[in-house]
């Protein structure tokens, strides 16, 4: 899953992604989209396949060549890693770095609400071929072009710390593992606190606290930080800790996931009526909101948006 763009002819760096399965052409100062040819086909192939189920691709069964023989024998497992066709070329005019692009193309995956790519076999487990499917809103009088604007903004902003594109990619990649739909509630958990140790990585670093911050204590920091309404899972009222930070000192120490070994309980226990799927749900909106914040647009009113919601938001970009 190496990422391989190519360097531009006529300066700049260039690389073909995918999978996107709307035309997007554009031309401005800093960068350019355009669709590649059989776009159309493309796509068609891609519904089409056998392997899509309710808007998701899987990997094929992993098959095995016997060398003596030159039999195919269809093993009892998937690939997990796999490819889809590159649809389009993104082009950035004044950035030279592969690695400015790489992180472009994954702002790209979070604003469109699908994981796209440059990787050769970039796709892990599954993906979505719809946009807006990994997120919880829609860009509104706005499009991909300030999306663009944004990320290479923040990347300006940041040449001083080559690690937060890095750590902006990787939280992306886990808001959008953790919404694979075969996870079991405890690997669910796992991807989504990662994502949001990860903001506070991002946070941490740029608005430095007075002192250490426990788990316990973080994602609240991080929302008053940026002035966000903290969610109930995540206050902290008294020495002890968090319902958050308790089932994760549970979970990474213990291997015990509410009160069950790893895969036997679900977000908040096998009992009825539990809800703890919302919880899960609001951490995905929760580390979408953060994400916008870090990336540079904080007074949005995304942001500030409620969490304990399932409908979709607005999110106007002003770059």
């Amino acid at each position: 899953m190496i990422e391989q763009p190519n360097q531009a002819s006529t300066g700049g760096t260039s690389a073909e992604f995918g999978y996107y399965p709307k035309p997007c052409d554009m031309e401005t100062d800093q960068f350019s989209i355009h669709t590649l040819p059989d776009h159309q086909a493309k796509v068609a192939d891609v519904i089409g396949n056998a392997s899509v189920f309710k808007d998701w691709i899987y990997p094929k069964a992993q098959q095995q060549r016997d060398m003596f023989s030159g039999n195919i024998r269809f093993l009892p497992y998937s690939s997990r890693i796999f490819s889809l066709p590159k649809t389009h070329v993104l082009t950035l005019h004044e950035n030279e770095s592969q690695d400015d692009i790489i992180f472009v193309v994954w702002c790209l995956s979070f604003f469109t609400g699908m994981r796209l790519t440059t990787t050769e076999a970039g796709f892990l487990d599954a993906t979505p071929i719809k946009p807006g499917k990994l997120v919880d809103f829609t860009l509104s009088r706005c499009n991909i072009t300030d999306a663009i604007r944004l990320a290479l903004n923040f990347l300006e902003l940041e040449r001083g710390d080559p690690d937060a594109p890095k750590r902006v990619a990787a939280v992306i990649h886990a808001l959008f593992l953790a919404q694979y739909p075969q996870n079991l509630p405890f690997e669910q958990f796992q991807y989504l606190y990662t994502a949001l140790d990860a903001c506070f990585k991002l946070l941490e670093v740029k608005h430095k606290p007075k002192q250490k911050l426990a788990h316990a204590t973080r994602i609240q920091w991080m929302c008053e930080t940026l002035h966000m309404t903290t969610p109930e899972w995540a206050e902290r009222t008294d020495s002890s800790g968090t319902p958050l930070s308790t089932v994760r000192n549970s979970t990474i120490h213990e291997a015990i996931f509410f009160d069950e070994p790893l895969g036997f309980s679900v977000y908040g226990g096998n009992k009825p009526n539990s809800n703890g799927g919302a919880v899960l749900l609001q951490m995905q909106a929760l580390a979408c909101r953060l994400l916008v914040a870090i990336l540079g647009e904080t007074e949005t009113n995304y942001v500030k948006s409620a969490v304990n919601t399932r409908m979709m938001h607005s999110l106007e970009l002003n770059p």
